[in-house]
């Protein structure tokens, strides 16, 4: 198994450079992966993701073949009697470890109590460390051993990197439920790059024609421009009472994780559909410059003429509609899904299956966020920039402003949670969208 694992690993590293030679090549030559490039990097992430899985499942393995043979060498060496005096001598108490079965993300969100509340307890002038504290709470090994080594680590524990990886783990979680929710985050095709970077775009194209003898012969001067890719970052906050915190109540662990990631996510996806332009603050929306095309109504025949014109529309500006995806809200997809001919037979075939759902042979993605409109987008017209954690952060004493809301903290035994995330994207070309807009009529 140690040679079947070496020779992943190698195979892996492989991958990696393979990966590096296709970034780097686009980049030596001053411009983003053009679609052939982007198909490439996407299909080598694909090898290297399954990689990583037959990795993790070799070492898997592994242990429980030494454990297997540790269980063995023991049972042979000492009697059960033995083994019981010896571990009254050395007045150990054994410790069983128990696999998690913790839904997706509980483990973070109970990470994030268990310092939380330790925080808490010491401004009461109680100091409890925050791995004490998962353990009164009764959180299990997996979160006490995370807390013990976020909370102190240092270059002569052995063990500390394991724990590093452990957080990841507990974080990569919360994060891929957090992609999940979101619209912005079922799409894929983007392009990725760099934060505070500038991406040169072509804004027309050159021109071509047939030339006689002797005749002038036309200029096929394109224009170029640049994008500019900002950091932005997104900041998501939750209100809670000091009371809820400290409850042991595993409905508190899912109420913090939920609440953490329908707040991201409702940002995220209100963020990316509008049409607002970009800011120090914020990125532009993906509808920003964008005039909505003219609807002719909710009837099946309405529907078909006015995607025809969306599909038309790309293909105007010279965009293939491959990696393209229909954005609209669940209600709208559930009408569209009931429209029937004459002989009763579903008018879009492919808006039948829920999840799969596509209309014109367009995947399409569902969410209320959308609202009214139905919105075409081509993934690859779209610059993306983002790191891959989150970072949390609490406070009792600040005072907050939620609409017509005021949370005074201190005063109201409340205690806030933050999550921040490093998030950015910029079209490519001003045409990286359509859409029609049914809250006017028009």
């Amino acid at each position: 198994m140690n040679k079947y694992l070496k020779q992943l690993l190698d195979a892996l590293a492989a991958k990696n450079l393979e990966l590096q030679g296709h970034m780097t090549k686009s980049l030596d030559a001053g411009q983003t992966p053009d679609e052939e490039a982007e198909k490439s990097i996407q299909t080598v992430e694909k090898e290297i993701e399954a990689i990583e899985k037959n990795i993790a499942r070799v070492r898997k393995q592994i242990e429980e073949t030494e454990k297997a043979a540790k269980s063995a060498t023991t049972a042979k060496g000492e009697s059960e009697q033995e083994a019981k005096d010896t571990a009254e001598s050395k007045k150990e108490v054994p410790r069983i470890q128990v696999e998690s079965n913790l839904p997706k993300g509980i483990g973070f969100a109970q990470y994030a109590r268990a310092k939380l509340c330790s925080q808490l307890a010491a401004k009461n002038g109680n100091f409890i460390s925050p791995v004490d504290m998962a353990k009164q709470m009764g959180f299990g090994d997996e979160v006490q051993d995370l807390v013990t080594k976020a909370t102190l680590g240092t270059t002569t524990d052995v063990g500390f990197a394991s724990a590093l990886v452990q957080e990841n783990r507990l974080v990569g979680e919360f994060v891929d439920m957090l992609r999940a929710a979101t619209v912005f985050d079922q799409l894929t095709g983007f392009r990725n790059v760099p934060f505070n970077s500038k991406i040169p775009s072509q804004l027309t194209g050159g021109t071509a024609a047939w030339v006689g003898e002797g005749a002038a012969k036309p200029l096929t001067n394109p224009t170029y421009g640049e994008v500019e890719i900002k950091e932005h970052k997104l900041a998501a906050i939750t209100v809670y009472t000091q009371e809820l915190m400290r409850r042991s109540d595993p409905a508190v662990d899912v109420l913090v994780r939920d609440d953490l990631i329908e707040a991201s996510k409702t940002l995220i996806d209100n963020t990316f559909l509008d049409a607002v332009a970009a800011s120090t603050t914020r990125p532009a929306g993906v509808l920003n410059g964008v005039v909505a095309t003219p609807n002719t109504g909710t009837t099946a025949a309405a529907y078909e003429a006015d995607l025809l014109a969306l599909i038309n529309s790309f293909v105007t500006a010279n965009l293939s509609l491959d990696g393209s995806y229909f954005l609209m809200s669940e209600t709208r997809a559930a009408q569209i899904s009931l429209l029937r001919d004459a002989l009763g037979n579903s008018y879009f075939t492919g808006m039948a299956l829920r999840g799969t759902r596509t209309l014109m042979g367009i995947p399409v993605i569902t969410s209320q966020a959308v609202g009214d409109k139905i919105i075409l987008v081509k993934t690859s017209e779209i610059l993306l920039a983002q790191d891959g954690g989150v970072d949390v952060s609490y406070s009792d004493q600040a005072t907050l402003v939620d609409g017509g809301t005021t949370h005074h903290l201190w005063q109201e035994n409340k205690f806030a949670v933050r999550v921040e995330k490093f998030i950015t994207w910029a079209k490519r070309r001003p045409i990286a969208a359509a859409f029609l807009n049914y809250a006017t009529g028009g």
